[in-house]
């Protein structure tokens, strides 16, 4: 199987865009493994054989715009002999497009002398503006590309060009979708996920693989770290003001998440946050929780509404296991008032009575979590 692949953005990065076809081309090759027979750069355009038919799988390559399943020839008179051999019907048209210029004829000319020929030969009528058939013939390299449709893409940039993060991953909508969306930017991601087990079912903790498993497909190889935080959700409850603690839960949550970047020798934090959506996603309560920390932390969901993020786990796969009920660690022990502007200030002074055995929770947890890796697939 011979397919194009189309990779508009990449062409843009100008003297950095070696460095990104690099690691596409090494993402294609981790991707199909020994099903990859070649891949040839073409200038924007790559060239890939297999000895199968992935077009399912090249759909959720970062990168790549569209693709089209190809058949080569090495001549006008080959296309036309196939063309003769093909059940063609009326109302189709030609398009050609010269990727170099040392073949004599131009684009036009070419689309001109094949449609003579179908008119000819074939007796068959071209239509100009609504085809129902459209045939598409791209010279490169000596040879004539044929090919029927342009397969769409997510596009973006190879997973892996534009640094390395870690997703504090729920198993609701959000984070997932924040992930795929930063993957889609060139980011390759980690994912950690917290939990309060036996406090909450250990279904939600399957119910997260299970995601892994689906944005794996984007990103390449994944690890998936857990970290079990119910022993310090106790001590905030019973030590702490009730309408602060989902501000202590959160603060918690990005110290370990910051420890574990770091250790994992990566450039930034992601959630899936969506400003305004829950208490602890006030523009004022996020600035309190992200104090905890020095990390940078990216949000890509910050300007969305629910239903945007919604229709948009359909098109990734994750929307059918997001909407299973599930218990979300962040909401144990919540009161019904929950402290929507919280202040610097009073937190640091709640915090200071209890850091000794805040950092001594922390580092327990820290020192227990658990770790999984998703191979490619």
């Amino acid at each position: 199987m011979f397919y194009l692949l189309r990779t508009p953005e990449i062409i843009l990065k100008g003297k950095n865009r070696i460095n990104f076809e690099k690691v596409f081309i090494n993402n294609i090759k981790n991707k199909f493994d020994e099903n990859c027979l070649t891949i040839k750069n073409y200038g924007g355009i790559f060239l890939l054989e297999t000895k199968e038919d992935v077009s399912e799988q090249i759909k959720k390559i970062f990168g790549i715009e569209s693709f089209s399943p190809v058949k080569i020839f090495h001549s006008l008179d080959e296309i036309k002999n196939f063309l003769l051999q093909e059940k063609l019907k009326n109302n189709l048209n030609i398009y050609a497009q010269r990727g170099d210029k040392d073949y004599p004829l131009n684009s036009l000319q070419i689309a001109n002398e094949l449609k003579k020929f179908i008119k000819e030969k074939l007796n068959l009528k071209i239509e100009e503006k609504n085809p129902e058939i459209k045939i598409f013939i791209y010279y490169k390299d000596k040879k004539f590309f044929l090919y029927f449709e342009k397969i769409k893409c997510f596009g973006g940039l190879p997973v892996g060009s534009n640094g390395k993060g870690l997703v504090l991953l729920s198993a609701g909508f959000d984070s997932p979708v924040a992930s795929f969306l930063i993957m889609k930017r060139g980011i390759k991601v980690y994912f950690l996920h917290f939990h309060s087990y036996p406090q909450t079912k250990i279904e939600s903790i399957e119910k997260v693989k299970k995601l892994v498993e689906i944005l794996n497909e984007y990103n390449l190889g994944s690890e998936l770290y857990l970290m079990n935080i119910l022993k310090i959700q106790k001590f905030y409850f019973f030590n702490i003001p009730k309408e602060y603690l989902v501000i202590f839960y959160r603060r918690t949550m990005f110290k370990l998440a910051e420890k574990l970047k770091n250790e994992l020798g990566l450039n930034a934090l992601i959630t899936g946050e969506n400003l305004g959506q829950v208490a602890s996603q006030t523009i004022y309560n996020m600035e309190t929780i992200e104090k905890a920390i020095n990390s940078l932390v990216l949000r890509p969901l910050l300007g969305f509404n629910k239903q945007e993020i919604i229709d948009l786990s359909k098109k990734i796969g994750t929307e059918k296991i997001s909407k299973e009920p599930y218990d979300d660690c962040c909401s144990l022990f919540l009161p019904k008032k929950v402290k929507t502007k919280a202040k610097l200030e009073k937190i640091l002074e709640i915090e200071k009575k209890f850091q000794k055995e805040i950092l001594k929770i922390e580092e327990q947890i820290y020192q227990e979590k658990e770790k999984i890796i998703f191979k490619i697939n």
